[in-house]
């Protein structure tokens, strides 16, 4: 159980990229796929699928043997986020706050001036220092408009999350990028790797967004460094 509580706050900082209010509603509907690579878990490479449907998105998280699959609900229209831990029946419930304020007058991004394709994409890495730990962000500006929006509107707002990194994510949202690959180090050992493979523009059903009635759903604690500013 504790190793399952550290994936989650590792996890988490995927899930803490704001969602900016581009538009009132995503207009793209479909999904997005990604692999998570977490080394505290194993050396396989895990799928994430975001299924994205108007103000609504579902994650689809295979945490393999250590924690089996995990699920993530949030509704912009009832300002709620729902997170499943399947297998074990546990599930965790919090409120969106649309009330963050995303002026940028500085940020901690620093381009490194390395490149790379990533997914087919031409990317370029940044580096941020605004979390408990360095974070890779390597962004592209080569997808869809609707695409591109929707990856900070399905990557939702979470408890706990760093100010800085808000700013940092509206500074990119700005000119038109979004992040392809995201490394998370910790003293230089890396924690978590995430890559974007493919998105799929299809039509889903209501019922996918719907979090399961079985679980019980606790209040989700806040995370650490909410408050840095």
């Amino acid at each position: 159980m504790k190793k399952i509580a550290g994936l989650f706050f590792v996890f988490g900082f995927v899930l803490a990229l704001p969602a900016l209010k581009l538009h009132a509603q995503n207009s793209f509907e479909g999904t997005l796929t990604w692999t998570v690579k977490i080394p505290m878990m194993d050396d396989d490479a895990h799928s994430m699928i975001i299924n994205v449907k108007g103000d609504k998105s579902e994650i689809d998280m295979d945490m393999g043997d250590q924690g089996g699959m995990m699920n993530f609900y949030t509704d912009r229209t009832t300002k709620k986020r729902y997170s499943v831990m399947t297998e074990l029946k546990m599930g965790t419930v919090s409120d969106i706050d649309d009330s963050v304020q995303y002026n940028v007058k500085d940020d901690s991004l620093n381009p490194t001036g390395q490149k790379a394709t990533i997914a087919g994409h031409p990317s370029e890495e940044y580096i941020s220092n605004s979390t408990k730990g360095d974070v890779s962000l390597w962004v592209t500006s080569d997808l869809p408009k609707d695409v591109k929006e929707c990856f900070y509107n399905s990557l939702s707002n979470s408890p706990g999350q760093n100010p800085k990194g808000i700013k940092e994510m509206k500074y990119l949202s700005d000119r038109g990028l979004v992040p392809v690959r995201i490394v998370v180090k910790i003293v230089s050992e890396t924690i978590m790797t995430v890559d974007f493979v493919k998105y799929e523009r299809k039509s889903l059903d209501d019922s996918l967004f719907v979090p399961p009635a079985s679980i019980k759903y606790d209040a989700m604690p806040s995370g650490p460094g909410g408050d840095d500013k």
